[in-house]
């Protein structure tokens, strides 16, 4: 809220600069000229003085006026929720079966900062909707969902236990880890 407030204070200064600009150039580059020859002398316009300063104000507002839409672009993205699943309406089937918290699964060791940090790299193109530790260690299970297409995540076995990340290609310790995720 306090952005959009920011923002609407910029444009309205971005207009007074425009506005105001425009009068001062007008009123500095005239100027009345005295000749013999007409005693209440002539009023002239002095051109290049009128562009130079009025097109110094005309910059000034455009670019309150651009700082103004960068802080409400900024703060609608701000704003902008992440996707969600919305809940089905229908019984969950075997593999979609409710899996409980974190902190039920008992697995004997903890995913650091570093791990998770190594999982986000690894799938730096697709949204992560969640990240399980898996019963062996150095291995979690990773729900991901590619951003382009609609929602239907694909859950891959990950090791974190080298210098990066990597998918499980191992088929049989894959499916031993993907075994005991739908058993819990």
């Amino acid at each position: 809220m306090r952005a959009i407030i920011i923002s609407r204070i910029l444009i309205v200064a971005g207009f007074i600069v425009f506005i105001t600009g425009i009068i001062n150039a007008w009123r500095v580059s005239r100027f009345e000229e005295y000749s013999g020859l007409d005693p209440e002398g002539t009023i002239t316009m002095e051109w290049s003085t009128f562009f130079m300063v009025s097109g110094s104000a005309i910059m000034n507002g455009i670019i309150l006026i651009g700082i103004a839409e960068v802080i409400r672009l900024l703060d609608g993205i701000l704003k902008k929720e992440p996707v969600t699943q919305s809940p089905s309406i229908t019984k969950p089937t075997e593999q979609e079966s409710v899996v409980p918290s974190q902190e039920e699964i008992k697995t004997g060791w903890n995913l650091t900062r570093e791990d998770e940090e190594k999982i986000y790299e690894l799938y730096s193109d697709k949204a992560i909707l969640e990240i399980r530790l898996a019963n062996l260690e150095g291995y979690c299970i990773v729900k991901v969902q590619d951003t382009s297409r609609p929602l239907n995540p694909e859950i891959k076995v990950v090791d974190v236990g080298g210098f990066s990340a990597k998918d499980v290609q191992d088929t049989e310790k894959r499916n031993k880890i993907l075994e005991w995720y739908y058993q819990q």
